[in-house]
């Protein structure tokens, strides 16, 4: 089994040097294009207390829990990682990593042993230092070549979702782990 497991902030965004407002986060959009194309189980995780739209507000609160290294509280996930081989991790680059969201349910659940399939939206950082932090947080889990894609892109991001899975699938069938890091 594999699941797809995301956060996604959404109501204010940068988007091309201009705040907008969004209807669904940019990592939300990336999330359920890769579920609909394989049809896995979908998570969203969502913080106890919301984030707030305004997304300097956002990135100010970020920042301090980045800072305090500060795991804030989220919703009960209510799924059985012990039955997946594989999971999808997306997140939005803040500060130069993933949200301390995503920290929060790495310390709850154990992915030992598991494939990771790190995916990010940004403005142009890329991955920033989150795959370093990903590999520090899950020492016993193979993380796999991620998939980065400008937020202000994700609207017309399918064929880069496309290649990105279709990479996946041959290393699978390679048997290979020649794109995986384990750590």
């Amino acid at each position: 089994m594999s699941t797809i497991v995301y956060f996604s902030h959404q109501g204010e965004t940068l988007l091309e040097g201009r705040y907008q407002q969004v209807s669904f986060g940019n990592t939300e959009v990336v999330a359920k294009t890769i579920a609909k194309k394989l049809d896995y189980d979908l998570i969203k995780l969502i913080p106890e207390e919301p984030y707030a739209i305004d997304y300097q507000t956002t990135l100010a609160r970020a920042k301090l829990e980045l800072q305090d290294d500060s795991l804030p509280e989220i919703s009960s996930v209510k799924h059985n990682f012990q039955a997946d081989d594989e999971i999808f991790l997306g997140y939005p680059i803040w500060w130069g990593t993933l949200p301390m969201v995503i920290k929060t349910f790495l310390k709850q659940v154990d992915l030992s042993g598991k494939k990771l399939y790190p995916f990010c939206t940004h403005e142009g950082s890329g991955f920033g230092r989150s795959l370093q932090d990903l590999g520090k947080l899950l020492p016993e889990t193979e993380i796999q070549k991620g998939l980065a894609i400008r937020g202000s892109r994700v609207t017309c991001a399918q064929c880069a979702v496309d290649n990105w899975l279709c990479q996946k699938i041959q290393t699978n069938k390679l048997g290979g782990h020649e794109n995986g890091n384990k750590r």
